[in-house]
């Protein structure tokens, strides 16, 4: 296919531009979301072990105690089943300001649960690092620069594609290593990138809209519905049905009907959406691995509080009643791989880290051309200082996100169970190992700095099965604290870190090889 020269260079420099600009900030939201997808395996592995033995397992009681003892509740009430993270059943009650968690005591008392919040726990900080890109700032400010920064990787997805057609079949296949840096990388950047297209396509589009979404909202509500967004959408809703308190099942029951008529659906939890109004909600929140699901880890269905029936099923694990609904549920689940159980949650992990390779190749690139051109031009031995910084950045941020992301899950589990405020924990750790392999970067430059920062992220990641090993073969070390239940899915988190220090480890002596 013939494309005129002109057309590529300027195709080229739209690509090459847009990853410059927007590079590191994709190469940490695909990194950190390759971890968010074993998020449920990482809050359970650093939250803390606690003692179960005098709280009730009866799903029912906790549920009429709660109601009975809080009679006055109002907000929304998650009665949560037992499930790897709490052997006992657990209930939320969250408002607009605050949030608490219940637990029923053996003698008959329902008290405050001692667990760390939602927000501030490991997993939702990982997923919180994929969401804002690694920003430091609010995650509404955040969405917003990684919905822009997602169309503008959509771009770079494009200009991509139409730079590499003349040379698509000859290429494609062809890994040059060698000394000639630019070819090796050129050729893993082409083959990743070309290899992975369809899954990025989704990611780009997908990620556009969910940072953008209340932009997309507001211009739909002035320019699209006569009658407002909120107020159409209310309209041709489902109408829930009215439920007084006395007639409602109880949550045993309630489950009971919803597998009856859903088989292969497992429920994980029951939400009372508007407690203490006329009207209350009830809405069942699970998992199947057969079906696309509307969230990250649950699908979910309301249902009628007085007869078990799912009255609304629109984003229901499997359901097909509406081609719209349908296609919105399977675009959501092919953006959070939230389909097919482990064997799919473990290649997008795989997707995650070839993509943050891709962002980290495509500055390599641009980097080692800059400096060949510069040097051809001017005649100048050394790089100019806009390539050292950039250079500088890419390898700190980078390879400082490769090993802060582990050290920062290892501090968690050190120190979960005697600090409060666990997450000042991931953010100190985080940000001060990521600024300071910047500046170690900057400091030294890439050629010195590369070697040592190789091997911290090879010890940062090593640190995690270091710490598993430890805890099964000598748990008396770690004094008064209570000995946490080793899950079989705990292995992935762990096996992932120990290929990863494999790999950086490798990397530190092909470097150290190199350099002598």
């Amino acid at each position: 296919m013939k494309i005129k020269a002109q057309i590529l260079r300027d195709y080229l420099a739209v690509h090459s531009w847009v990853g410059i600009v927007c590079g590191l900030l994709l190469f940490i939201a695909f990194y950190a979301g390759a971890f968010s997808m074993l998020e449920p395996e990482i809050r359970q592995w650093t939250q803390p072990a606690v003692s179960k033995a005098d709280v009730s397992n009866d799903i029912d009681e906790s549920f009429k105690q709660f109601l009975a003892q809080h009679p006055e509740a109002k907000g929304r009430l998650s009665l949560r089943l037992p499930n790897a993270d709490s052997q006992t059943p657990l209930m939320r009650l969250s408002t607009r300001e605050s949030e608490e968690w219940f637990e029923l005591q053996r003698d008959g008392k329902v008290r405050e649960a001692d667990i760390v919040k939602e927000p501030d726990n490991s997993g939702n900080f990982v997923d919180y690092l994929h969401r804002k890109g690694g920003l430091p700032i609010p995650l509404e400010w955040a969405e917003r620069i990684i919905g822009v920064v997602s169309l503008l990787y959509a771009l770079a997805l494009v200009s991509g594609i139409v730079v590499l057609l003349p040379s698509l079949v000859k290429d494609l296949f062809y890994l040059r290593i060698g000394p000639n840096l630019k070819r090796m990388w050129l050729d893993v950047h082409n083959l990743l990138g070309v290899a992975s297209l369809p899954f990025h396509i989704v990611i780009a589009l997908s990620a556009a809209v969910f940072g953008l979404h209340d932009w997309i909202y507001d211009a739909q509500d002035k320019f699209i519905y006569r009658d407002g967004l909120q107020a159409t959408v209310q309209r041709d809703s489902i109408k829930h049905p009215e439920v007084d308190r006395s007639q409602w099942l109880p949550p045993t029951e309630l489950l009971r009907k919803v597998r009856e008529q859903a088989p292969g659906f497992e429920p994980q939890t029951l939400e009372y959406v508007g407690l203490g109004s006329k009207r209350v909600r009830v809405m069942v929140a699970g998992n199947d691995d057969m079906h696309f699901k509307r969230g990250a880890q649950y699908g979910f269905g309301f249902v009628h509080a007085g007869t078990g029936e799912l009255y609304d099923r629109i984003y229901f694990p499997g359901d097909k009643s509406s081609a719209l609904s349908a296609s919105l549920v399977s675009f959501f689940s092919l953006h959070f791989g939230s389909f097919g159980g482990n064997p799919v949650r473990v290649l997008y992990v795989l997707l995650g880290l070839s993509g943050a390779l891709i962002f980290y190749t495509g500055n390599l690139l641009w980097i080692e051309t800059r400096t060949k051109r510069m040097r051809k031009t001017r005649e100048i031995e050394e790089r100019p200082r806009h390539v050292r910084i950039l250079s500088g950045a890419t390898l700190g941020v980078c390879v400082g996100c490769a090993a802060a992301l582990p050290a920062t899950l290892f501090a968690s589990r050190l120190l979960a169970p005697h600090v409060a405020d666990i997450d000042s924990v991931h953010q100190w750790t985080f940000y001060v190992l990521l600024f300071g392999s910047v500046a170690l970067a900057w400091r030294l430059g890439t050629q010195r700095a590369a070697i040592p920062l190789l091997w911290f992220a090879a010890v940062c990641n090593v640190l995690i099965p270091a710490l598993a090993l430890l805890y099964a073969a000598a748990p008396a070390l770690f004094g008064g604290v209570a000995v946490k239940t080793h899950h079989l899915n705990f292995l992935l988190f762990e096996g992932l870190c120990a290929l990863l220090a494999l790999f950086f480890g490798g990397l530190a002596m092909r470097q150290k090889n190199k350099a002598s």
